[in-house]
């Protein structure tokens, strides 16, 4: 079809004004007594603690929910069996004070905005008032990876239901039928389940775990914080702290599960079962990878295995830290990673107690704080520039910390592989102090200008070896340039 030059600027226009009409800001702040409460604005916002339930179901693809600092639990009843729904398109966002115009400007360290299954806000931190609580805090099932949770604490889910319902897996999230969510910048605290999974239980389905904390979650029989059967499920920059179940203190990776972690910090997980995993758990042809990350204190009442254990997997582990993980057995090394059926890689990581493979160290890492859960490396710390780029997966560039996953220490001997600057084993990378401000007139490289620098450009006149301002020869213009910064280099 043909359209005038001036009708198809109309047209363009009317698509393009109809696809912005589409996509809409939702606002909910659950203290508000006042506005229309239809989530048009922050004056006239969704009201209520169960005003995040509310914008999800008036939501459509391309939405984004914003939040405000608060608690928001899915049904004001008792009833068990309602929870938040995630939406293929539709971002869920908390973290806001209540006045912000732009994404960007958030604090979600500040505004801490939950999510909570305790439907009579009796918990009080204990387990015996837990009766009352939601199955599942959160259930995303048959949704895209642009279905979006950012920004969250997610509490108090409790799943001790029936199995053939899923009631018993999954207390902070849920996870089902090929769903793909993208979870981001968020703590799951304090879930439990019966079977597996207490902060979250991923079968059939995949899901992105970016910036994510879990802490204190129980998982019953499977995994503390995660049980993943028949999944791709990818952590990235993400702390396991203190989670506990019999098999898997952590994740558990079963089902020929594809499990990728990177960055990410696994503390004082405890499994209780024999052939199990204080951090991780591998078995039915599961395939793991695990890279720049840091196991410690984690324990198994098991004889091996505290750190990792694979029965029958497939696994990689590589730029790692395992140090202090401690099972009912004397065997240091086999109390850090385990193979018990299945096969492990390990390279360019510091375990202790020793690892066959390529790069691999067992010596102390001078963590800054053990005792107190630093985990960050001393200046002097052995496994600083000792890992390798070459096994740092595609598109990381920041440690778990959000700075840059590669920085040289020029102090340091590289000890790993590639070029400067060459990756620190485990998931924190020494910074360092920045490089001082550029200084081409110091020739002699001593941080001064001086006579030698003088010396070496009027030897080099005529040539390129004293050449200064980086036209190719050494003349009046590079002469110039160092006696107008005769002095100290810049600091």
């Amino acid at each position: 079809m043909f359209f005038p030059r001036n009708n198809l600027s109309f047209v363009i226009a009317v698509l393009c004004s109809a696809h912005s009409a589409s996509a809409a800001v939702r606002y909910v702040d659950a203290t508000l007594a006042s506005g229309l409460n239809n989530g048009t604005s922050w004056a006239d916002a969704y009201q209520g603690t169960t005003a995040v339930v509310t914008a999800l179901n008036a939501s459509v693809s391309g939405d984004q929910v914003w939040v405000k600092a608060g608690t928001y639990k899915p049904t004001t009843t008792t009833t068990r069996t309602l929870w938040h729904t995630m939406k293929t398109g539709v971002a869920l966002y908390g973290g806001f004070a209540g006045s912000e115009t732009l994404l960007s400007e958030r604090n979600i360290a500040a505004n801490v905005t939950t999510l909570t299954g305790d439907l009579l806000g009796n918990d009080n931190g204990t387990v015996t008032n837990m009766a009352d609580n939601a199955y599942h805090v959160v259930v995303a099932s048959s949704v895209a990876n642009t279905a979006i949770l950012d920004g969250f604490s997610i509490v108090g889910g409790y799943a001790n239901g029936a199995t053939a319902s899923n009631y018993d897996k999954g207390g902070g999230i849920l996870i089902l039928t090929s769903g793909s969510p993208t979870v981001r910048n968020c703590k799951f605290i304090g879930n439990r389940c019966t079977f597996g999974g207490g902060a979250g239980y991923i079968f059939g389905a995949n899901g992105t775990f970016q910036g994510c904390e879990f802490t204190d979650n129980v998982g019953g029989s499977y995994g503390g914080a995660f049980d993943t059967n028949g999944t791709t499920v990818t952590w990235e920059n993400c702390s396991f702290t203190n989670n506990s179940a019999s098999r898997a203190g952590a994740i558990e990776s079963y089902g020929s599960s594809q499990t990728k972690i990177t960055n990410c910090v696994f503390r004082l997980n405890k499994a209780t079962s024999t052939n199990s995993g204080g951090a991780v758990w591998v078995g039915t042809t599961s395939t793991v990878t695990v890279r720049d990350s840091t196991f410690v204190g984690n324990t198994t009442t098991a004889t091996t295995g505290a750190g990792f254990y694979n029965t029958s997997g497939s696994s990689t582990l590589a730029n790692c830290i395992f140090w202090g993980n401690t099972g009912s057995g004397s065997a240091t090394a086999n109390n850090q990673i385990t193979a018990a059926g299945g096969t492990n890689t390990v390279s360019y990581s510091l375990v202790q107690g020793g690892a066959t493979g390529t790069g691999n160290v067992n010596v102390d890492p001078l963590f800054v704080n053990l005792a107190a859960g630093d985990l960050h490396l001393q200046a002097t710390s052995p496994a600083i520039d000792a890992g390798s780029n070459t096994l740092i997966p595609t598109g990381i560039t920041v440690d778990r910390d959000g700075l840059p996953r590669r920085f040289d220490i020029t102090t340091v001997v590289d000890t790993g592989v590639g070029p400067a600057p060459v990756v620190d084993m485990g998931a924190y990378e020494v910074q360092g102090p920045p490089p001082p401000p550029p200084c081409p007139a110091d020739l002699n490289h001593d941080q001064a200008i001086s006579g030698p620098d003088l010396a070496i450009l009027l030897s080099a006149w005529g040539a390129a070896g004293g050449d200064v301002n980086g036209d190719g020869f050494t003349d009046g213009g590079d002469l110039a340039e160092v006696l107008s910064a005769w002095g100290q280099c810049p600091q």
